[in-house]
């Protein structure tokens, strides 16, 4: 890992100092320096907007634990989701309700010769009641403690270990359990916690059960010692299918994991053990605890590619080991999370520090390995990986890459590999993949693939030097062919495929073939009839902001297999140099597309998507730069109080929200960019007004925006700060909204692009 980025965090500063109030509750910074939220809201979370509408946010918010290996939802209420990437994105504890786990935990005591039943887990539980029990989440942790009777002090702590080598983690996660008598007799005390192991696909949780193509069961067994229960999950198919062998990329996972529970002895406990009942492991645990007296235990769940008791023995030994088990109170692996961030400490604006470190939490947590591409990428989230159970866009992931430049080169190192290997012969991109390597037919035939890799091999190249990755060899699509080539030559075929299959149309612009960023800018307009003509002002930017800094990181790499590509690149660059320009004239603004001559968008009003990286275009002079920002931002920045939305006004018909009236995160921080090659203090002045605590001041009644968001958020044209939510969802309040990797890596790049 870079250390040396910016200086080590706080270690003077201590979980109690709390700062920036909020409604739903508070920041503050652990003894470690790194950030974490203490939830004091309620729950269900029940919003409404200006006009008295349903804000439709998801009643039990939610924050993301996990590392390559697993990922873990945890919710305010205490419920848990459980998702894997490895294969196919898919919820092991899947519950009824959609985007949802199942899991609960139960305390019973015994007061004058009757059991009394304590339930900690759900929205109408003692762990909804925030009377009742203290909420806090952190890097790497999730802590509820919990008020049982009168006595009884009950905490339970969610720890995740960070993954320390690229490709690698353990898939597994730890509950420590902490029980306190306050009060002055001995008590008897049973605590139980249970999960069900219910595997569904996300790109199938909206299909009734009994009509989804393959169904999963599993067959559940304990060890002699009933310490560890283990659940072997296997697949039935619902309808004809004719199924490859695992090793083959399919819509569906047909080797799908197994999942086990562990039971750790308690300190002076009576007993204490795994049991199953159908479909549900359990952690059953019997103490007697003295007045004063504390007891800990720990609960292991995880997922294991073998069904040998061995060897899940193993895997919870590897998993405790470096854990902090004596001091557990902000996880277990506080100071291996610690050391795997970046180093923030010379950072003196609080909210800088503290959302920087939460942002490269995110990225570690948030990263998932391919047992088929055999890379580590971190996904889009949000709707295309918790909803859709989609690895979509490449041109997300590469984003997404940027900021691991600094803080994980190794990381995105490998997310580029993985593009690569979604590339076909000719050069072409596939969008991306779902299910187990499969990548679906698609109405898209994106024009933008290519300008996103050189973007992200350039910024690697700038900021590591590691000019030996352009020999280095990597499979083409599809990767179980082996097919290897060299970076170079595959960077080559880029090129070409830019220059020839995507080409220029009758202005000399880059064509936008069936899209662009925007997957859905034709609308009512067909790309059947104007893909052969259409002109993307966006794409066309982008080769003049991108293509000088790989020419430049390729004549430093001196490597003797680019001598013949920079001429061609420059020539390139060139050419729609001189038709950008000339199309652009004196206007303070680039036009949005042109269709044809007929159809000519943001002529007469001015649209973000070009703007973000004409700003960055670097033989246009200061002087006009500041000019176009200032009449940009007075087009599309006022009166927004949080970002920069999309466009002046409306293109369609219909409401001005989502790509025709929000605010993208994928947009404005390289408008950001663009800004600082001009005016750094300015560009730092919009970081601020970007960050999740100015959402959170402007908003205080929405929570999806305080600590994590969705790909965009709707600007004052319409349902202002509300997300604009375009998936068919029949129940928006519990269908995802939040960590999208766009607000999280995007502000990371950029605080180190301004510190540069």
């Amino acid at each position: 890992m870079i250390k040396t980025i910016v200086a080590l965090f706080f270690t003077t500063i201590v979980h109690t100092q709390i700062s920036y109030s909020q409604r739903y509750g508070e920041w503050s910074f652990s003894s470690q320096g790194l950030p974490v939220y203490n939830y004091t809201g309620k729950v269900p979370v029940a919003v409404v907007d200006k006009e008295s509408k349903d804000a439709n946010l998801p009643e039990d918010p939610y924050f993301l634990l996990g590392n390559y290996r697993m990922s873990l939802i945890t919710h305010v209420s205490g419920i848990y989701q459980v998702l894997t990437a490895e294969r196919a994105w898919a919820r092991i504890n899947a519950a009824e309700q959609t985007n949802y786990g199942w899991n609960d935990a139960s305390v019973v005591l015994k007061e004058n010769g009757v059991d009394k039943k304590t339930d900690l887990i759900g929205v109408n539980s003692s762990g909804g009641d925030a009377r009742k029990t203290k909420k806090s989440f952190g890097v790497g942790f999730a802590r509820y403690a919990y008020q049982v009777g009168d006595d009884i002090a009950c905490t339970r702590i969610i720890s995740t270990k960070p993954s320390l080598k690229i490709n690698t983690g353990n898939s597994s996660f730890v509950i420590t359990v902490v029980l306190k008598n306050n009060g002055t007799k001995t008590q008897t005390v049973y605590y139980k916690e249970r999960m069900a192991v219910n595997f569904v696909p996300a790109g199938t949780q909206y299909t009734k059960k009994e009509k989804r193509p393959v169904l999963y069961t599993s067959k559940i067994n304990t060890d002699n010692t009933r310490q560890v229960a283990l659940a072997d999950l296997s697949f039935q198919r619902n309808e004809f299918l004719v199924v490859p062998s695992k090793d083959k990329r399919f819509m569906y996972d047909v080797d799908p994991p197994s999942v086990f529970m562990y039971a750790g002895a308690a300190e002076n406990y009576d007993k204490s053990s795994v049991t199953v009942a159908g479909d549900t492991l359990a952690a059953e645990v019997k103490l007697s605890l003295r007045s004063g007296q504390t007891s800990a235990f720990n609960i292991v769940i995880g997922l294991t590619r073998s069904n040998d008791i061995a060897t899940v023995k193993k895997d919870v030994a590897d998993l405790l080991t470096g854990a902090e088990l004596t001091n557990p109170d902000e996880g277990l692996y506080c100071a291996q999370w610690k050391n795997k961030l970046p180093d923030f400490s010379s950072e003196n604006n609080e909210i800088l520090r503290r959302e920087m470190l939460w942002n490269a939490h995110f990225m570690e947590a948030s990263a998932k390995y391919s047992e088929y591409y055999k890379e580590t990428i971190i996904p889009q989230g949000t709707v295309y990986s918790y909803y859709f159970g989609d690895n979509i866009s490449n041109r997300d992931h590469l984003q997404a890459a940027l900021p691991a430049c600094y803080t994980n080169p190794e990381l995105a190192k490998s997310i580029l590999r993985y593009v690569i290997k979604h590339s076909e012969e000719d050069g072409e991109i596939k969008r991306g993949n779902s299910g187990f390597g499969y990548t679906p037919p698609s109405i898209y035939k994106e024009s933008d693939e290519q300008l996103y890799f050189f973007n992200t091999l350039a910024e690697y190249l700038l900021i590591t030097k590691d000019y030996p990755f352009l020999n280095e060899l990597v499979a083409c699509y599809p990767a179980e062919d082996k097919k290897n080539d060299v970076v170079i030559n595959i960077l080559k075929k880029f090129f070409i495929y830019l220059r020839d299959e995507i080409g220029t149309g009758e202005n000399g612009l880059v064509k936008m073939l069936n899209s662009d960023w925007s997957d859905s800018f034709f609308h009512t307009y067909s790309p059947n009839i104007y893909a052969g003509s259409a002109e993307s002002h966006l794409n066309s930017a982008m080769v003049l902001a991108i293509v000088p800094k790989l020419i430049q990181v390729l004549k430093d790499s001196r490597n003797p297999n680019a001598t013949s590509l920079i001429p061609a690149l420059e020539q390139y660059n060139h050419s729609i140099d001189l038709a950008f320009m000339k199309d652009l004239g004196d206007r303070k603004f680039a036009a949005r597309a042109y269709l044809n001559k007929g159809l000519r968008f943001g002529l007469d009003n001015v649209c973000i998507e070009p703007q973000s990286y004409l700003l960055q275009i670097p033989t246009i002079s200061t002087q006009r730069k500041k000019e176009m920002y200032n009449h940009i931002k007075s087009k599309l920045l006022a009166p927004e109080k949080i970002g920069i939305r999309t466009r002046e006004k409306p293109l369609w018909k219909g409401n001005p929200d989502g790509e025709d009236g929000g605010i993208w995160f994928s947009l404005e921080y390289p408008f950001l960019l663009g800004v600082a090659s001009f005016d750094k203090e300015e560009a730092k002045a919009l970081l601020m007004k970007f960050t999740f605590q100015n959402y959170e001041d402007n908003y205080p009644d929405y929570w999806v925006g305080h600590w994590t968001a969705a790909d965009e958020v709707n600007s004052t044209l319409y349902r202002e700060g509300l997300y604009a939510f375009w998936v068919p969802s029949p129940d928006r309040k519990r269908a995802f909204q939040g960590f999208c990797s766009h607000p999280h890596t995007w502000p990371l790049f950029c605080y180190f692009k301004l510190k540069e």
